[in-house]
């Protein structure tokens, strides 16, 4: 197996796991027709496995998916955690049903980024503050109760401020060009459109007035931002609702539903409370994640199309088809 991406020429890293691999930390497989892929960890392109071995990788992918737990799933992709590893199956998936334990990973992994602004911003406060009032001979000690409520504070404006990753439209009442950040997606109201399910009306930030129409995946690029913004000013009580926001999402038929339901409301981005606003925030995260997956599979795809009719005679393609046909489970 080589070592380095066939796209961006970096090194794919990882040990494989349990893939037989050797390398690599996230995977995909499609078992049907025999393909297997190491994605590269730096660019995200897919990489097509030897074609010698790559029955026995299927197999080992295969193994490393049954005992792993489904993070997100759609018809034609389901992405399986496998312990430190990610496995994407291609092909057509049951249906299953996402579990709680994401919606609990996803806020671990933002507890520590807050911890790595607010821990700093706490000690050096603690110093400034000390030297301030050991100097003008004052207490500190009602000052340092308030340092976490600081650092939170900090944390959640610095959030805000980060710019959303869409082309920046033009305000159509005032003609201003709406820098987006992520604060200012709060007061975007949810609404969709003829051509997509959901889609945004966003408030111009220099005349407060509606602007613009993001929709589709824009919609949702705005959205990711803008809800881990909003989420974050509720504090740290949202912890408690991971297990109900993922019951909220399943209730509603799963992600896709949930968005087209929260459209139709036609309600601010702001106006999303509790388990509602996190459920809402994992609903667009998933489907754009898997939606990612899908146009990368699909390229993949073609690449792999090529390759193998480069180096596999059509005799030994058929007769690989017969074989996985008579695999197949009767009935």
């Amino acid at each position: 197996m080589y070592t380095t991406c066939a796209f961006c020429s970096g090194a794919l890293g990882g040990d494989g796991g349990a893939s037989g691999l050797a390398v690599g930390r996230r995977f995909a497989f499609d078992g049907w027709k025999s393909r297997a892929w190491v994605i590269c960890q730096r660019c995200g392109r897919w990489n097509l496995t030897p074609f010698d071995s790559r029955l026995e990788s299927i197999a080992a992918l295969e193994r490393m998916a049954s005992t792993g737990r489904v993070a997100a799933t759609t018809d034609q992709v389901a992405l399986i955690r496998a312990g430190a590893y990610d496995v994407v199956r291609v092909g057509k998936p049951p249906r299953i049903e996402i579990a709680g334990w994401r919606y609990g990973e996803r806020l671990k992994a933002r507890e520590r980024e807050r911890l790595k602004v607010v821990v700093p911003v706490a000690i050096a406060a603690v110093g400034a503050t000390i030297a301030l009032n050991v100097a003008a001979g004052g207490s500190v000690g009602g000052i340092l109760w308030q340092l976490p409520r600081m650092g939170d504070s900090i944390y959640v404006w610095s959030v805000g401020r980060r710019k959303v990753n869409v082309e920046p439209p033009v305000c159509g009442h005032c003609g201003a060009i709406m820098v987006l950040r992520a604060r200012h997606v709060q007061d975007a109201r949810f609404t969709r459109t003829v051509h997509q399910d959901i889609a945004l009306i966003l408030q111009c930030p220099t005349c407060e007035h509606p602007g613009a129409l993001l929709e589709g995946p824009d919609a949702e690029h705005a959205l990711r931002s803008g809800l881990t913004y909003v989420n974050l000013k509720k504090g740290k009580r949202i912890k408690r609702k991971a297990e109900e926001a993922a019951s909220y999402v399943e209730r509603h038929g799963g992600p896709t539903e949930l968005l087209a339901d929260t459209a139709r409301r036609e309600i601010t981005v702001a106006t999303l409370r509790g388990a509602e606003g996190l459920a809402v925030e994992m609903a667009v995260d998933e489907r754009a994640e898997v939606r990612d997956l899908e146009r990368e599979w699909r390229r993949a795809e073609e690449i792999a199309e090529i390759a193998d009719n480069l180096t596999v005679p059509p005799a030994i393609e058929q007769e690989l088809k017969e074989l996985k046909e008579k695999r197949q489970p009767n009935g």
